[in-house]
């Protein structure tokens, strides 16, 4: 599928999570994450999923064919760039997260003509770099939900989806799908902000 059009960029609520976290099954938690040099991903990724398997053990997380981490029990997906971290956590269907930090990006319009359709590569030469990451999060989240990577695009299928593209503080900018048609409530939490 070439993504011809964006999805639109929500204006997050960062919030403190609460210390008696649910998730119901029309809702989405993403959270923005701060990641530290010293502490293995797995470990931060591990320490968050417990919030809804406080029982979840030590073993490496099972993984797609295209490498996406999996849990039988719950939908969730999550992305890095440098420090930052964003984790989706669905109540309902399977998600797909991706962010970028916004930076100079020389190949956009190479990489857009390999990867986008001509009605988006038109927005991504007036839009810049940032139009650019914003396309870029929501194409790469878009195959994430369906468990692929970027070299597996063509096993991609045209599902049904819901998407939203949303910044992370001032930055970097996130998009995230979920495999539903319908809008999931958000809940963004920031563990960092101080209630």
């Amino acid at each position: 599928m070439r993504h011809t059009s964006l999805p639109p960029v929500i204006a997050p609520q960062w919030q403190t999570p609460p210390p008696d976290l649910t998730l119901d099954s029309h809702g989405l938690h993403l959270w923005w994450l701060t990641l530290s040099p010293d502490v293995p991903r797995e470990v931060i990724l591990r320490t968050y999923l417990r919030r809804y398997q406080p029982n979840l053990g030590e073993k490496p997380l099972p993984r797609t064919a295209g490498g996406k981490p999996y849990l039988d029990a719950m939908e969730f997906n999550w992305s890095h760039s440098g420090n930052l971290a964003v984790l989706a956590v669905s109540g309902r269907a399977a998600v797909g997260v991706d962010v970028e930090i916004l930076r100079p990006c020389p190949q956009r319009l190479a990489i857009s003509r390999r990867f986008f359709a001509t009605a988006l590569q038109q927005r991504v030469l007036k839009g810049g770099d940032r139009s650019f990451l914003q396309a870029w999060t929501y194409y790469e989240a878009w195959l994430k939900a369906q468990g692929i990577g970027v070299w597996q695009r063509t096993a991609a299928q045209p599902l049904e989806h819901w998407a939203a593209s949303f910044p992370v503080g001032d930055r970097a900018i996130a998009s995230v799908v979920v495999l539903a048609p319908t809008p999931p409530q958000c809940f963004f939490f920031r563990p960092e902000v101080v209630g």
